[in-house]
């Protein structure tokens, strides 16, 4: 009989999350102070996910209620966690801890109906509202065209001369069909396209273990390397950026050297995985 009192006892994470979000969002409506009072007090109820998660929907609440004209969304499966008014607009608000967590499948059924979802990611105390609402492409009617960064190769005269520059370009790309539209173009001091930047450190990598000296992880650098240009240029091209890369020659034929140019990715968001694959043939007119 205690046995099958505990397993009745028993209840679903998300069950407990939404009764204690119901009861928390109840009461920040009256005195927001007593609410996080009683938020702390779930916190061995829900667990250490459950808990940062709702902090961080009250955090939001608190921060935005106002601003956004928010209004609390129930648990229904939407990937919705409040509704309120960006831009003008009228968004679907998920709330997060991670971004990685985050997949675009999740919101495309209602986005397909004409919903427009943000999606606030929580980070050392503030909020970034990611737009998510990337088109569906024209062409293909299925796809999502996507916006990516390129890295290109240094830059040089008519006569052969470094430049010290390298181009970088805001790729718009259809994840289905691989349509291709440049949208932006700029010039970066020492921005190292990913073909220069492998050479380099596979050099240092064999330097160091010639000389005995400290290990280089060639993957991670390049990895770290690919994340800090992504957020760099998600910055100077006033967008979101969900991938970074740079030109590959895909060899066909290694006999004789035949082949074909492709853009490949070094670092996507999690959120287009499943979307985006990791290389599309790239038409050298683009750049």
């Amino acid at each position: 009989m205690a046995a099958t009192w505990e397993v009745a006892k028993a209840r679903n994470p998300a069950e407990v999350y939404n009764e204690k979000r119901r009861i928390i969002f109840a009461q920040m409506q009256k005195d927001s102070a007593v609410a996080k009072t009683w938020l702390d007090g779930y916190r061995k109820t829900l667990g250490p996910t459950g808990y940062t998660g709702l902090k961080a929907e009250v955090a939001f609440f608190e921060q935005y209620r106002k601003d956004l004209n928010l209004v609390v969304a129930a648990d229904i499966g939407d990937a919705t966690d409040f509704v309120g008014v960006v831009d003008g607009a009228m968004h679907r608000i998920d709330v997060t801890t991670n971004i990685a967590f985050k997949r675009l499948a999740s919101y495309e059924p209602l986005q397909l109906e004409g919903a427009l979802y943000k999606v606030a990611v929580f980070d050392q105390g503030s909020f970034d509202l990611v737009d998510i609402n990337f088109p569906f492409c024209g062409q293909c009617q299925s796809g999502r065209i996507l916006p990516t960064a390129v890295l290109l190769e240094e830059n040089h005269n008519r006569h052969g001369d470094s430049q010290w520059s390298n181009d970088q370009l805001l790729v718009n790309i259809c994840s289905a069909c691989g349509e291709v539209e440049v949208a932006d173009r700029i010039t970066t001091p020492f921005l190292y396209d990913f073909g220069s930047l492998y050479r380099d450190l596979n050099e240092a990598k064999y330097e160091a273990d010639v000389l005995d000296g400290a290990p280089i992880d060639v993957r991670a650098e390049a990895a770290a390397y690919a994340r800090r240009a992504s957020r760099y240029l998600s910055d100077v091209f006033g967008t979101r950026l969900v991938a970074v890369g740079g030109k590959d020659y895909e060899i066909t034929s290694p006999r004789d050297g035949d082949g074909y140019w492709t853009v490949k990715f070094e670092d996507q968001l999690p959120l287009v995985q499943e979307h985006l694959q990791d290389k599309y043939p790239w038409d050298l007119s683009n750049g």
